[in-house]
């Protein structure tokens, strides 16, 4: 009965807003079924290699692995300076400088990722951490491809063209797959796992690149303009030090667990992790493909329109998140028994927590929108410095009284604190509280004439 009635919900979501914003809308929905139909294809591959990962290398090597790429995930928020969403509004707003706005975000792109490589070898001389820093050193070289991959992958966002970058991804991960299969059919050393990494994101540049040469071949080559370099340093800097900030209070619990207990104790968090992380995709694929129809809906001064939207895309998430999340709670045990077996035992109570970050994170993923489209960076990272502050202290605390599933409980608070905590604190950002309180309600109506909740 559940299922039957989130399944009507979200049918009746989709249909209200193709009735009322026509083939414009459903052109997104187009545009998030090849991002959706990539994920899927992508998922049932690479969840069978990461169980078959996990089980390979055990909770110990795995935790290497696993603190290594967290590690390393704090440099990657630096090497994307914060232009992700930036380059997709002003893509969108300005198309006809496509080529010089495109161009200049890369350039940056590439200058912050090669600081970032020659900082990260630095430090980790100084801390010299045997295994785990090998690794580190090797994996650091994706920082170099990620940063240009997301930069070309904003392009087709912007230009609701996810089809292009779904056939390129979808040829790198299929190579991958054949080479990690290889090294695990072949036994092979830990190192070279790492080495499997950077090949992946390699391989998606190359064809990254290739198909955009295609589709640009008779237009005007890249360019790096300084006057837009700055302006997009201006407006990414607060951004770059949120995505910061969102890593240390979604990543650095990997790496707190690693110190204040062992790489073993990171193999199972990180086990549970990567069953909780599956389909956050779902949520974060719907509002990144539907940006800029948000976008739109803004620009044209319509405030009505403006919050239907965004309170339909708050219940899409919602109802789709709802009994996922209740469903991995429920068969925790079961789940990590089936996956990964009697070694990780100790994975299904984590996951049992982390099952509910699901819902707060679709509940997210439409507030974050939000506060791009309103220009609202600087309340973004006072917000992330908050869950910073939260999930730091708690990790002290519970990580030290309750191992990982303490680590697993501070994530919980952290961003439940982060997205129906802070905002009653800040008066611009209270108008659309309400809509984080009606999306529990499974039924899609209009909104009062009051438009703003206020």
């Amino acid at each position: 009965m559940l299922a039957q009635l989130v399944w009507k919900t979200i049918i009746l979501a989709i249909k209200l807003k193709l009735l009322q914003t026509g083939s414009g809308f459903l052109k997104y929905f187009k545009n998030t079924a090849w991002l959706m139909g990539e994920r899927l294809f992508k998922m049932s591959i690479s969840f069978f290699i990461i169980i078959l990962l996990t089980r390979y290398l055990g909770p110990k090597n795995f935790g290497f692995l696993s603190y290594a790429q967290s590690f390393i995930g704090m440099f990657v928020a630096f090497t994307t300076l914060g232009l992700e969403v930036i380059i997709v509004r002003e893509l969108t707003k300005c198309p006809e400088k496509n080529n010089e706005i495109l161009g200049t975000a890369l350039g940056l792109k590439l200058i912050a990722s090669v600081i970032a490589i020659a900082v990260l070898l630095l430090v980790n001389m100084v801390i010299g951490d045997g295994e785990a820093a090998l690794l580190i050193n090797v994996i650091s070289f994706t920082l170099l491809f990620q940063s240009v991959n997301l930069g070309i992958d904003t392009y087709f966002q912007a230009n609701v063209q996810s089809k292009i970058s779904v056939l390129s991804n979808s040829c790198a991960f299929t190579i991958s797959t054949i080479i990690k299969l290889g090294l695990i059919f072949y036994k092979a050393e830990l190192i070279y796992f790492a080495y499997a990494l950077v090949f992946d994101y390699a391989a998606i540049t190359i064809g990254y690149l290739y198909i955009y040469r295609l589709k640009n071949r008779s237009a005007t080559p890249l360019k790096f303009d300084s006057e837009i370099a700055i302006s997009l340093l201006k407006s990414g800097w607060p951004m770059m030090m949120v995505a910061m900030a969102v890593f240390i209070y979604t990543k650095i619990d990997q790496v707190m667990i690693y110190y204040l207990m062992n790489s073993e104790s990171v193999g199972y968090y990180a086990a549970a992790v990567r069953v909780s992380e599956l389909l956050y995709f779902i949520p974060l694929l719907i509002t990144q493909s539907v940006f800029p129809k948000i976008v739109q809906q803004k620009e044209k001064g319509d405030e009505l329109q403006y919050f239907k939207l965004l309170e339909c895309l708050y219940k899409l998430v919602l109802w789709i998140a709802l009994p996922i999340s209740l469903a991995v709670m429920m068969f925790s045990n079961l789940i990590v028994d089936i996956l990964y077996g009697v070694l990780f035992s100790e994975s299904a109570l984590i996951l049992s927590v982390l099952a509910f970050c699901l819902i707060l994170v679709s509940i997210g993923s439409v507030g974050t929108k939000i506060l791009y489209v309103e220009h609202f960076e600087r309340k973004y990272l006072k917000r992330s410095i908050f869950g910073v502050f939260i999930n730091i202290s708690l990790n002290f605390i519970l990580i030290k009284l309750y191992g990982a599933v303490g680590a697993a409980v501070s994530t919980l608070t952290t961003l439940f604190c982060i997205h129906y905590v802070y905002d009653l604190f800040d008066k611009e950002l209270r108008k659309f509280y309400y809509l984080k309180i009606i999306c529990f309600i499974p039924r899609f109506s209009n909104l009062s004439q009051q438009g703003g909740g206020e």
